[in-house]
């Protein structure tokens, strides 16, 4: 199959990755995959690149942009047009009406735009995004979940040198427990129920560290927090690393990965999270809780039982080390057989095939 695939955004968060992701899959399952995103340089070529997929870098911002992409398709023989992120989507949309080349878009965060009524398939992340979609329009029919898969290989073998480099750089031989708490500094992501959750454990006993990965760690919002961290004196309970790819052997060295965030589509981490043995927590009514009521591989958190609930779930769990163990290799045999990059291919393909069927009748 012969797919064009466009992104409009080319920094590292969890829609690039999870494109990055989908390529992948595509390209080792036999497809032929064009990749259009913004720019020719950053993250997403040097990735696609890496992948070994042709790619092209335009603007996407106007005709002339539009009729590369005619060209691109014709002269490719493209079968199937998929489109992840809203520029990215509307001159999908466009480029499938001039092309009459069917049209998926993904829908990986909490907004919806009109132009998903105009794709064949809409493919959400999570069943929390269905309503949105529904509510403009998008007939139910129409709307698929498809949640992404990862290479396994790198959490579950993670760099030794870089792991004993970490574990050295945060003392972690002074915690009873660690957790791990990995997205960018910005406030839908809800780092203080983390913060707040470490001085729970801390009041029962712990010696707790959380470990904050992401960017950026400086602004208003990380002050904020700092300040937080300091009036509740957990100076020496959390730390901050900024951005940094060594996120498997972050995994590895920790105990419990966390993602409590609102306006949280999914969550990719949450995967990491169980690939790598940890039980995972997601906010009540978030994306994220999916995996846990599905699958039961950790716990939800509510506002309404505040962090001092699940501070202890969390330690019953963690004290019941039979118990631990069983639901951290629940999460890795779940990972194995529903969550690695095949399997995402797989997936693509069933869906990409019943659109195809769908086009010609």
């Amino acid at each position: 199959m012969n797919i064009l695939m466009m992104i409009s955004k080319n920094n590292k968060y969890g829609a690039q990755r999870l494109f990055v992701e989908e390529v992948t899959a595509l390209v080792r399952l036999g497809h032929t995959v064009v990749v259009v995103g913004r720019g020719t340089s950053g993250y997403i070529p040097d990735a696609i690149k890496a992948v070994g997929a042709p790619y092209y870098g335009i603007a996407m911002k106007g005709l002339k942009d539009l009729l590369f992409l005619r060209r691109l398709v014709l002269d490719n023989n493209i079968q199937l047009i998929h489109t992840i992120l809203d520029r990215a989507d509307y001159f999908g949309v466009f480029t499938s009406w001039l092309t009459r080349r069917p049209l998926v878009c993904s829908m990986v965060v909490r907004r919806s735009h009109i132009g998903y009524r105009f794709a064949d398939r809409v493919a959400v992340i999570s069943s929390i995004l269905i309503p949105l979609l529904i509510r403009i329009g998008v007939r139910p029919e129409r709307i698929t979940v498809l949640r992404p898969g990862l290479e396994l290989e790198r959490y579950k073998h993670p760099a030794a040198e870089k792991q004993e480099a970490w574990r050295k750089q945060l003392t972690l031989d002074r915690y009873s427990v660690v957790f791990c708490h990995i997205s960018s500094l910005i406030p839908q992501k809800s780092h203080p129920v983390s913060i707040e959750l470490i001085a729970e454990c801390k009041k029962k006993g712990e010696n707790p560290l959380l470990i904050i990965a992401g960017d950026p760690v400086q602004g208003e919002y990380y002050d904020s927090l700092v300040k937080m961290i300091s009036d509740l004196g957990l100076e020496q309970n959390v730390s901050f690393t900024g951005w940094t790819s060594d996120l498997p052997e972050l995994l590895s060295l920790s105990h419990f990965t966390l993602l409590p965030s609102v306006h949280e589509s999914f969550g990719l981490v949450l995967l990491e999270g169980m690939v790598a043995g940890t039980p995972i927590v997601a906010r009540q009514g978030e994306g994220g809780a999916d995996l846990i009521e599905e699958y039961g591989t950790g716990f939800l958190y509510s506002p309404e039982q505040g962090a001092a609930a699940l501070a202890e779930q969390i330690l019953g769990l963690w004290h019941d080390k039979t118990r631990y163990k069983q639901l951290s290799d629940k999460g890795r045999e779940i990972m194995e057989r529903e969550y690695t990059t095949l399997r995402f291919g797989e997936r693509l393909q069933d869906v990409y095939a019943t659109v195809l069927k769908t086009a010609k009748t």
